[in-house]
């Protein structure tokens, strides 16, 4: 019996327009009343993600930033955080200095945004560059810096740095990072091609998941995940039961137990609804 699902946000909780169907929200609100937990683990920072959770009517603890911050919903208190040393990120900073990049510094609740020149904000996808996509992205936490040097000055707790440039570049960042002192630092490199998302270890979706399911005491076997995208394939893997969505791409189908509907489908509910609440 399935006592937990961890479901990711975006191509799997919501729609394409960024919706939650009053389906679903009806199937979440019918699992915790039958004594289940439903909850999310999402790539989103918390600021994100919060919303979200409050739309679905979540309230046990979500896993933000690919789970290196546990976050409680209703006070948005961190409850975890796996967060960066200053001379950690200083010495990933020092990777990237004097080449052409995009750098995107995630503190939870900002992102702190700087391209060495314009044409590497290729790189920032989520934003369009025009006066009123920069007053939107603005009011959503974003904040873009305009020296390299300025990045080295954030004082707030990080727990994800990014960085996007051509594939040489890339390539001799992550070696170099790899190659150093520093043992906590996990680098990713099979989300996104020519992106480097960097943690401490343990900044991942499964050891989020882990460690939601040591929050309420329940074992990985007993606990149900959802999503779509390669950042959601160690959940997926390491779960009782890892569901793939519809939409997902045939990699992430094919490493899941089962397949349920599209985000566009209802797919999450379908998907509840056979696991915890068919008798």
């Amino acid at each position: 019996m399935y006592k937990l699902a961890v479901i990711d946000i975006d191509g799997t909780l919501i729609d394409n327009k960024g919706n939650i169907s009053e389906k679903t929200k009806k199937t979440i609100l019918e699992v915790t009343n039958t004594g289940g937990i439903v909850t999310i683990c999402t790539g989103r920072n918390i600021r994100k993600a919060l919303p979200v959770a409050k739309k679905a009517g979540i309230t046990a603890p979500i896993g933000c930033i690919d789970g290196a911050v546990l976050v409680q919903p209703q006070t948005g208190n961190i409850i975890e955080g796996l967060e960066l040393s200053k001379s950690e990120i200083d010495f990933i900073l020092s990777a990237t200095e004097g080449k052409e990049l995009f750098i995107e510094i995630n503190t939870g609740y900002f992102y702190y945004k700087f391209a060495t020149t314009e044409k590497e904000y290729r790189y920032d996808i989520y934003n369009k560059r025009t006066i009123q996509g920069r007053i939107r992205s603005f009011l959503g936490g974003i904040r873009y810096i305009k020296n390299w040097s300025e990045l080295k000055t954030i004082t707030a707790p990080v727990y994800q740095i990014v960085i996007a440039g051509k594939t040489n570049v890339i390539e001799e960042i992550k070696k170099k990072i790899q190659q150093g002192k520093y043992s906590r630092i996990d680098v990713r490199e099979h989300l996104w091609e020519r992106y480097l998302f960097i943690n401490r270890k343990g900044g991942n979706k499964s050891s989020g998941v882990e460690r939601i399911c040591h929050y309420f005491g329940i074992t990985m076997n007993e606990t149900v995940t959802m999503g779509d995208d390669r950042n959601d394939i160690d959940m997926l893997e390491k779960a009782g039961l890892g569901i793939a969505m519809g939409n997902a791409k045939e990699e992430i189908q094919k490493v899941a137990d089962y397949i349920t509907a599209s985000n566009e489908e209802n797919g999450v509910a379908l998907a509840l609804e056979k696991f915890f609440l068919t008798k």
